[in-house]
């Protein structure tokens, strides 16, 4: 009987070292194929957002974390897939696109212009082929008015080209926008979001902390004020 418990034994143990291997692949595996599944996704598909700075305000605060549809859009523009559902852009949608002049930065802005209009900006009025748009989301926090074409609060009537777009931020007298830069190409749009899953009240200058002690100090803030400084009311706000 001790032969054959010892013969057992060697018998499980070999059996153990065999699995061992195997199960460390199997982890490997699901580790990868997990890996690849959440880059396609955050790719192509659906993708997280914070909003550093308060150009879109009130519509999205600075805090707001944002779901980005990047399906509709940057698929049905960039990649051509067949079968993919393509949305069309329209007047005063919001939308996540590129910076003009440094493109791995992400904007959020409204659309004011599509191709085909006639955009003039006069005394802080919009005008779209001619008519005053009705814009119940923008906010003027300067009372004044900048005199002359080409600027803040007037622009002289232009006609959008093909595959172009003219963006604002709601805040307006606080956008870097198309107002500065021109046009959007309709390359540069990335998706738009679709709502706010969190918002948090970071402090103004958040996005301006790059150093490693002041990035710690801000996440250990979020986890010592998550409860207080959690915007609650605005999570699950749908962007319109």
């Amino acid at each position: 009987m001790s032969r054959q418990r010892k013969a057992h034994s060697r018998k499980k143990k070999r059996q153990q070292e065999e699995d061992q291997p195997s199960a460390l692949r199997e982890y490997f595996l699901t580790i990868v194929v997990c890996t690849i599944i959440a880059l396609f996704v955050t790719t192509y598909v659906v993708h997280p957002m914070s909003v550093p700075t308060p150009s879109m305000e009130p519509t999205i605060l600075v805090g707001d974390r944002l779901l980005i549809d990047k399906f509709t859009i940057r698929n049905g523009y960039e990649s051509g897939l067949p079968a993919v559902p393509i949305y069309t852009v329209q007047r005063q949608d919001i939308v996540v696109c590129k910076a003009l002049l440094e493109p791995e930065i992400l904007l959020v802005k409204r659309v004011i212009g599509i191709p085909g209009d006639r955009l003039e900006i006069r005394n802080k009025v919009v005008y779209i082929n001619g008519e005053a748009l009705d814009e119940p989301y923008k906010r003027h926090s300067d009372p004044n008015i900048v005199v002359g074409n080409g600027g803040r609060d007037n622009y002289s009537a232009i006609i959008i080209p093909e595959d172009s777009y003219f963006v604002m931020g709601d805040n307006r007298d606080d956008s870097y926008d198309s107002r500065s830069w021109g046009f959007l190409p309709k390359r540069y749009l990335v998706g738009r979001p679709l709502f706010i899953f969190w918002s948090y009240q970071d402090p103004p200058d958040a996005h301006l902390r790059t150093s490693l002690v002041e990035i710690l100090e801000l996440y250990g803030q979020r986890l010592l004020f998550f409860v207080t400084r959690t915007r609650w009311n605005r999570m699950g706000k749908v962007l319109r």
